[in-house]
């Protein structure tokens, strides 16, 4: 006989405590808890092996405290097929990429918080087909609740493979994927009252110069980057879906004031590849764009030229792969270049976009790779060919 239990919404973490309690006599099976946080995983993840050599599932949790009462998360462990998968999340690990109204690790009453996950596992490790989460919360003063779910199905399909946009030495992988909330990672915007992560697995293409500067003399002088004007090749073929043009240069620095969703990507073109990728190609130069919409590409075509257009405070190269034409509305999607060279990776990022010579862990993700998606401050040799 089903037993229908009706919850009055109360106020007060006592009353909450009484809640929990009287969930705990209707619930559905053995395991199941009354928990005062809602999680949705709305991306299922998509494989892809990292310049690290290990595999990631890279998504976010999106959690909501639907309770009157303030919620800590003490711990997130991703797991498959009903054990641990891959390292938990507590203490720095967790408030590190949590964003949103959280104080540290705990979401206010009526709060709501994104969780940036990377799970990582071995190269050559077959993807779980689910995962799911174990997750434990405290409520003050201490009352503890710990359950299994948050569940989310695992992409079959991996990570589409193109060829490097750019060429030569130098090539910093910055704002990149994954283990840190930056300025793409942490990006997870609300246009038209819709989430969308198109910045997923953005990267932001800066180059050393052989001096170890992004540039030399005056910050707000574009001439004084050496890869200003660089030129853009098409990572794929495809068709031209989307261009802009006419934006002006903007100066470097500084980031520019009034841009809006329409503008955010300074001159851009928008690829697609087939019907589930396109790659999309940002802030180039006024006037640099070769082909038209409804154009046809060929990899390794020169697009344009890089420039600094749009919602940017110095030149570089946007470079992302989507699951729609948009540039923003869309989902982003991983992927991998045939081959490159790790040169290390930069460890004062920020230091080196003021002037500062940049310092190079010559051991972190260096040497040749094949098949794997750049990460965050990498530094690449291209080398001369696409292939």
């Amino acid at each position: 006989m089903l037993r229908l239990v009706f919850l009055r919404v109360v106020s007060g973490v006592a009353a909450l405590c009484a809640v929990l309690a009287a969930g705990a006599s209707a619930r559905p099976d053995e395991d199941a808890v009354l928990s005062p946080l809602a999680m949705q995983i709305a991306d299922r993840p998509h494989p892809v092996l990292g310049a690290d050599g290990l595999n990631h599932l890279v998504y976010e949790i999106r959690i909501v405290n639907q309770s009157p009462a303030d919620v800590t998360i003490d711990r997130i462990q991703p797991r498959a097929d009903g054990d641990r998968f891959g390292p938990g999340r507590d203490g720095p690990a967790l408030t590190s990429m949590l964003v949103g109204s959280a104080v540290g690790a705990e979401i206010p009453a009526g709060g709501s918080a994104q969780l940036f996950m990377d799970v990582t596992y071995p190269r050559r490790a077959e993807p779980p087909r689910r995962l799911a989460h174990g997750v434990n919360l405290t409520i003050p003063p201490d009352q503890s609740i710990a359950f299994r779910g948050v569940p989310t199905r695992v992409s079959r399909q991996g990570a589409i493979e193109v060829a490097p946009p750019l060429r030569g030495p130098g090539w910093v992988a910055g704002n990149g994927c994954c283990n840190e909330t930056n300025a793409h990672r942490g990006a997870v915007l609300s246009i038209d009252g819709t989430l969308h992560v198109a910045e997923r697995f953005a990267i932001d293409y800066v180059q050393l110069n052989e001096n170890g500067f992004l540039f030399e003399g005056a910050k707000d002088d574009l001439a004084n980057y050496g890869y200003f004007g660089a030129k853009l090749h098409s990572a794929t073929d495809g068709k031209v879906v989307r261009i802009q043009d006419g934006q002006p240069e903007q100066v470097p620095g500084l980031l520019p004031t009034g841009q809006t969703v329409q503008t955010a990507g300074g001159n851009y073109m928008v690829v697609k590849v087939d019907s589930g990728h396109y790659a999309f190609y940002a802030h180039m130069q006024p006037g640099s764009l070769r082909f038209e919409k409804g154009d046809r590409v060929k990899e390794g075509q020169v697009i344009g030229l890089l420039g600094n257009t749009g919602n940017t405070d110095g030149p570089h190269l946007h470079f992302h792969v989507m699951d729609g034409p948009s540039p923003l509305q869309s989902n982003g999607i991983p992927f991998v270049h045939p081959s490159f060279t790790g040169e290390g990776t930069v460890t004062n990022i920020g230091p080196i976009q003021g002037g500062a010579i940049a310092t190079v862990d010559p051991d972190a993700l260096a040497g040749r790779m094949k098949h794997a998606m750049p990460l965050n401050n990498q530094v690449i040799d291209f080398g001369p060919q696409a292939r």
